[in-house]
C-alpha cells in the first residue's frame, strides 16, 4: 500500500515577499543558459518558484515547461508573462504538479532543471525515490538532469525538529540579518532575517524567515514568519539516489562557475546523464 504523506506549501503565503527578494538573483543562469544551448528543448524545470530561470531561458530561445507545487509561486509566474514579447510567451508553459507524482502524458525532455534547492523540499526518502524515477521516465535518451543545492554547513546549530518548539523560532532564536530589498511595485520596503537550525538525526533543518515590513519612509506595516523545512541530502547519499534511479553522474560543481566540489563549497551542483 502506497503510503500518504502531508504535503504542505511552504510558500503560500511567502510567494510575493520570495518573489521581491530573489528576482535579483542571477549568478546561475550563465551555468544553466550553457547546458540549454548544449543540450537543446524541450527543458523541463522543477520547482519553477515564480519563474526566474524560465523566463532567462525562454528568452534566450528555449522552450521551457515549469512545474511547482505550490499554486501561489505559480500564480507570480504566470502573471508575469505579460511582461515578454509573444515570441517568448509562447515558448514558456507552467503547471501545478508535485515532482514525486510527475506525470506530463506525451512529454520527454532534454534537460531537466532544478536549479535552487528544490529537491531539499521532498523531504522523504520514498518521495526522493518517486521524484527521481518520475523525473527519468520523461527524459529522452541521453537526457541531463542539473539539481542545485546548498552544501551542508557543519557549524549549523543543533536542534531537535520533533521538539514541538519549532513555531516559537525566530523569536526565541538569534536572527542573521539578511538584506533588505525595496518593492517599488507595493511602494514598501522588507528586511529579512533568518534563523535556522538542523536535526542530524533526520537530515532535517529548520529555516526561519522574519520579514519586517514597512513603507518607502520606515513605517512600520507587518511583520511575517514563515517556517520552511528543508532536507539535507549528502553527496554520496545523492550519488545512489541517482545511481538507482537510472542516471550516471558525470559531474559535481561546487558553485555556479563549476568550480570543483570542497569542503566549504556553498553549493552542490550534479551534473547526471540518464543512462
Amino acid at each position: 500500500m502506497k503510503k500518504r504523506y502531508k504535503i504542505i506549501d511552504p510558500f503560500q503565503d511567502f510567494a510575493e515577499i520570495y518573489e521581491v527578494t530573489h528576482r535579483g538573483k542571477e549568478d546561475d543562469l550563465p551555468l544553466y543558459l550553457e547546458f540549454a544551448e548544449e543540450v537543446g528543448s524541450p527543458l523541463l524545470e522543477i520547482g519553477c518558484g515564480t519563474g526566474r530561470v524560465t523566463y532567462a531561458l525562454a528568452k534566450a530561445g528555449h522552450t521551457v515547461h515549469g512545474i511547482d507545487i505550490s499554486k501561489s509561486m505559480l500564480k507570480i509566474a504566470t502573471r508575469k508573462k505579460k511582461q515578454f514579447p509573444k515570441e517568448v510567451r509562447n515558448r514558456v508553459s507552467f503547471e501545478q504538479q508535485d515532482m514525486a507524482e510527475l506525470d506530463i502524458p506525451g512529454k520527454l525532455f532534454s534537460l531537466v532543471l532544478m536549479p535552487y534547492g528544490e529537491f531539499a523540499h521532498v523531504l522523504e526518502r520514498e518521495r526522493q525515490q518517486a521524484a527521481l524515477a518520475a523525473i527519468a521516465r520523461h527524459m529522452s535518451a541521453n537526457g541531463v538532469l542539473i539539481i542545485g543545492m546548498s552544501n551542508w554547513d557543519a557549524l549549523e546549530k543543533r536542534m531537535n525538529y520533533h521538539g514541538g518548539s519549532i513555531a516559537k523560532w525566530g523569536g526565541s532564536m538569534p536572527l542573521t540579518y539578511e538584506g533588505v530589498f525595496d518593492d517599488e511595485e507595493n511602494q514598501r520596503r522588507i528586511v529579512r532575517y533568518l534563523a535556522r537550525g538542523y536535526d542530524p538525526s533526520v537530515q532535517t533543518a529548520i529555516h526561519v524567515y522574519v520579514h519586517e515590513i514597512t513603507d518607502m519612509e520606515g513605517r512600520f506595516i507587518a511583520k511575517e514568519t514563515t517556517i520552511v523545512p528543508i532536507r539535507y541530502v549528502f553527496r554520496f547519499e545523492m550519488e545512489l539516489l541517482l545511481e538507482k534511479a537510472g542516471f550516471c553522474v558525470e559531474n559535481i560543481y561546487g558553485y555556479y562557475d563549476k568550480s570543483e566540489f570542497k569542503f566549504d563549497s556553498k553549493r552542490m551542483i550534479f551534473v547526471a546523464r540518464k543512462m
